[in-house]
Formats: C-alpha cells, structure tokens, sequence
C-alpha cells in the first residue's frame, strides 16, 4: 500500500507540471526527479503521511491526491531554499537545483512552487470536497510553509552564537522541521471530520516527529559516515549534541568548543575537536534518549486520537526518520 501511494503522489506532482512549458517548470521537474537523464525515487514523506492517515482512518486517499501534492510542493519549495541558504551542491544524490541554475533562477523555481501549492490545493473541490474545508486545507498549509521559514530564521540566527539554551533549540527545530509534519497531520484529521481536542492531538504529534527528526539529522552531521554528511556543522549550525553539551560542560570544554566556534571558518579538522570535547560528557546517549522519549510521546499522541499499535507504527515508519 505505501509503494501505491507513494508512487500516487508522485504521478499527482507530475501532472502539475506536465503542461507548462517553461524552462521554469522544467526546473521545478528536475528538482523532483521527473526528467528522464536525471530521473530518481524523490522522498515525498509529507504527501504520504498525509495520505496514510487518510487511508486509517477509512477514507479514500485517492480523493485528497492535489493536498499531498500540495504539501510536497511547499516543502520543495522549503527545500530549495536550504540548499541555496547551506551552499549544498547535492540532494538525493544529484546536483542540487542552484547548483545547476545559480541560486536566482533556484529562486524563482521555489517561489513558484509555492504559489503552485496553493493553486493544486484548490483542485480538492474537483475531488468532492466542500470549498469550505479545501479553505481550511490552505489555510493549514499556508501556516505550516510560515512556521518552517520561521523555523528556518531562528536557525540562521544561531549560527553565531554559543550560547543557545536548548529550549531555543526546541522551538526552532519544532518549527522548522515539524510543522509540515504537523500540517500534514492535521489536513488529514480535518477532512476525517476530527474534533478540536484530536487535531491538537496531531499537531503535537507533528511537533513531537519534527523535533525527533531534526535531533537524528543533527546526530548524523556528527556521526555521520561520510564526509558529505557534515556541511550543518560546517556552517556553524548549532546541532542538539553540541547544544546540549554547553550545559553539561565545565570551563574548560566551554573554552575548547569556543576556540572552534569562534573561528571565522570552519574547517573538518575541527569536527575531530568538537568530538572529542562533546562524547566525554555523554551527549549522545542523552541525544538518543531524547530521540525515544519524542516518539514515544508522539505515539501517545496517535493512540488518543484512536489509533492501535499497528495502525500508530505503520504511520511512525513513513514520518520518523533514523539514526544510524
């Protein structure tokens, strides 16, 4: 079922493309691996979480297709736009949208896709749904894109700073990469005809997922297996280990990650530095306890709003993302 949907969502966003022929679309393509040279599976989590929930709760997903598109198309929207802010030249494998255009034409491309978000959503009152809740469908999605680039500010702003407590640290990643998992939570729960008390339940959820997802990335920058995984660290992200670390450290491991920090550039070298100051206060047992707890309050979210443990497993594994 999850390889139908998938491939649904996928052939949803094709279409939205498909008859527009400028250049510009034929960015917006390639960025979701529909052009046949650079062809590629685009993880479309969002548009599939979406769907999934639909699809437990009894519905027919195939009626709510443009919504999963819809939210696939914010978050490439959101995604181009890290790869511009980072200087990342690759995603899934292949040179990166500005890498190939230049950050403006990147630019235009996902600005487009955010307008074209709104537009695909509209499509929902062909599939049967009321204008009034395809209104409230956009309206979710307009409030998950400006709570991600909310999320996303906040992180630009770290990067300087040492001294980032880690409910700083909550609030950004809970935004920047929760809320389009919240979103998509909560627009499924609404076409289902949820109550207020359920979707707050969701949202949660998403928020729950988000932050459980951005602390496995940041944990994957540290530990990650190649090189190519540490561009977060690079840039002076403040990553949750490290976060986490400053509250636990004594003077001297404050002043050896200072002396990194503090530089005008970092370089891998220092990756080996940072390491060595962080793992000898325990941070990454303590990142991945922090991890579990997240999910599990996220199942706890899932089970209020009547899902078995089947059912709350089977959505955990298209949302939750993995360490290691």
């Amino acid at each position: 079922m999850q390889d139908r949907i998938n491939q649904e969502v996928l052939n949803e966003l094709s279409m939205v493309f498909e008859s527009r022929t400028l250049p510009l679309y034929g960015m917006m393509s390639y960025h979701f691996g529909f052009t046949e040279e650079f062809k590629t599976d685009y993880p479309v989590s969002h548009g599939v979480s979406f769907l999934t929930l639909l699809d437990i709760f009894g519905l027919a997903w195939e009626n709510a297709l443009p919504a999963a598109a819809a939210l696939e198309l914010v978050n490439g929207f959101c995604l181009i736009h890290d790869d511009i802010e980072s200087g990342q030249p690759q995603r899934d494998g292949r040179d990166a949208l500005w890498w190939i255009w230049g950050p403006a034409q990147a630019i235009n491309a996902g600005d487009g896709m955010h307008a074209l978000a709104r537009m695909t959503a509209l499509k929902m009152i062909e599939k049967g749904h009321s204008s009034e809740i395809t209104y409230q469908l956009i309206n979710i999605l307009d409030k998950g894109g400006l709570t991600a680039c909310e999320g996303r500010f906040r992180d630009l702003e770290m990067q300087e700073r040492l001294d980032v407590s880690t409910d700083s640290y909550n609030s950004m990643a809970i935004d920047r990469s929760g809320a389009l998992i919240s979103a998509s939570l909560v627009m499924a729960g609404l076409v289902a005809g949820k109550n207020e008390n359920e979707l707050e339940s969701l949202e949660k959820c998403g928020k729950y997922i988000g932050l459980a997802n951005h602390i496995s990335s940041d944990m994957e920058q540290l530990w990650g297996m190649t090189e190519e995984n540490n561009l977060e660290f690079l840039n002076k992200k403040k990553l949750f280990p490290v976060v986490l670390a400053m509250q636990f450290a004594g003077p001297s491991e404050k002043r050896q990650l200072g002396d990194v920090y503090f530089k005008r550039v970092l370089e891998k070298d220092d990756l080996a530095k940072v390491l060595g100051t962080i793992e000898n206060l325990g941070v990454k047992q303590k990142s991945l306890d922090r991890i579990e707890e997240l999910i599990n309050s996220a199942e706890q979210c899932l089970a209020s709003v009547g899902l078995n443990t089947s059912e709350v497993h089977q959505l955990m594994a298209v949302t939750c993302t993995k360490v290691g």
